[in-house]
């Protein structure tokens, strides 16, 4: 580049800038041209302004920091507040400062903008208060699961539920006649079960009245096969079920945190009905484990079959005490069993008998509870503890 201004020589054609100049000027040769180029032709400034007022500064520095907060509910909030803040500065400096009514408008508008949209966070964040009787099943059923309060609400709005009472002596469902088109939800009071005038077991508070009728209903006209009478002064929420499952199309989550609360309503009253049947031996049923108390008791009945049999061969021999009669008595034990097990007889030794539904619920009540809780197929939503 040599001093008159020439940025590159590339063969027969001469580049050279001017500062001042306001045109081009071409010079053409018979084997090379220059061309003169500007910098105000290619956009650039050639002279620059001092900063800005104080008014600009501040406002980009709010647009800095509220773009830079966490995006939670909180973070948007403090978003919008600052960016009215910004938008308020910059209006102020385009009336006042620049004197451009379309700087002053465009920034106006952005921050009318900010302030519906600061509005709106605010009214959705507003504290949602319930009555005392909907504020503990709140608490008690859906808050572990997360639920918020807009969610519950809905879920509890007279467009989908309905707050009835009951007085003493009062049927929510009398056998053989209601049908099984609702959900019920015990508020207060309480409410016993009968079968053809049999007391099956109670409903307290925070149950639900028909879950299982709820959950097995196959078609239209099924109707309960128990009656469900108030046994002293109460107050219930029931759901439609054409209402709710309205709902649970456009609220799936809510459709899954009620599926699981009524499977372990069901689970409830079964326990509740496991405790009035009474075995033989003076046990409960082990409705929990259906399949491996079956395949237990399976075994050891055959166990006890087999002791039985290799007891009968072994005493037909009278000469027990002798290596002879024992080695007769294993070949006799062969003959008739017809197999042997492993290539070689073994002697049979006492199984010890299955511990009942009452000793296993004593040593390892808390174990079993924990792993029927996490292995339900009811349990499709994860219960946190708050």
């Amino acid at each position: 580049m040599s001093a008159g201004g020439i940025l590159h020589d590339r063969g027969a054609t001469l580049v050279q800038v001017l500062p001042a100049a306001d045109n081009v000027t071409w010079e053409e040769g018979p084997f090379n041209f220059t061309n003169y180029i500007s910098f105000g032709t290619l956009g650039w400034c050639t002279v620059w302004q001092e900063s800005q007022h104080w008014l600009f500064q501040v406002a980009n520095t709010c647009f800095l920091v509220s773009y830079a907060v966490p995006t939670n509910r909180y973070g948007i909030v403090f978003m919008h507040s600052l960016l009215i803040v910004g938008f308020m500065f910059f209006t102020t400096w385009a009336w006042k400062i620049v004197c451009a009514p379309d700087v002053f408008t465009w920034n106006l508008c952005f921050l009318s903008i900010n302030a519906f949209q600061l509005i709106y966070v605010i009214y959705q964040m507003r504290p949602v208060q319930f009555d005392p009787e909907l504020e503990e099943v709140f608490q008690l059923l859906f808050k572990p699961f997360k639920v918020t309060r807009l969610q519950f609400k809905k879920l509890v709005s007279e467009q989908f539920a309905q707050i009835m009472s009951l007085h003493a002596g009062e049927a929510y469902a009398m056998q053989n006649l209601t049908k099984t088109d609702r959900l019920g939800l015990l508020l207060s009071g309480k409410v016993n079960v009968m079968q053809d005038q049999q007391f099956l077991h109670p409903i307290n508070a925070c149950e639900f009245l028909d879950s299982p009728e709820f959950e097995s209903r196959a078609s239209s006209e099924d109707k309960f096969k128990v009656s469900i009478v108030a046994a002293t002064t109460c107050r219930y929420l029931y759901w439609q079920r054409s209402a709710l499952e309205y709902l649970f199309i456009k609220e799936t989550y809510l459709a899954t945190v009620l599926a699981t609360l009524v499977a372990r309503d069901i689970t409830t009253k079964l326990y509740a009905m496991n405790n009035k049947i009474i075995t033989e031996k003076g046990s409960h049923l082990d409705i929990r484990l259906p399949s491996i108390t079956s395949t237990l008791s399976a075994n050891r009945d055959a166990a006890s079959r087999a002791l039985k049999k290799h007891n009968v061969i072994l005493n037909t021999n009278t000469h027990t005490s002798s290596p002879n009669s024992t080695n007769d008595s294993r070949e006799l034990l062969i003959k008739k069993s017809d197999f042997v097990p492993n290539g070689k007889v073994v002697e049979m030794t006492p199984v010890k008998e299955v511990a009942s539904f009452d000793d296993i619920k004593s040593s390892h009540g808390s174990e079993i509870d924990t792993w029927l809780d996490a292995s339900s197929k009811f349990n499709s939503c994860e219960l946190i503890e708050t």
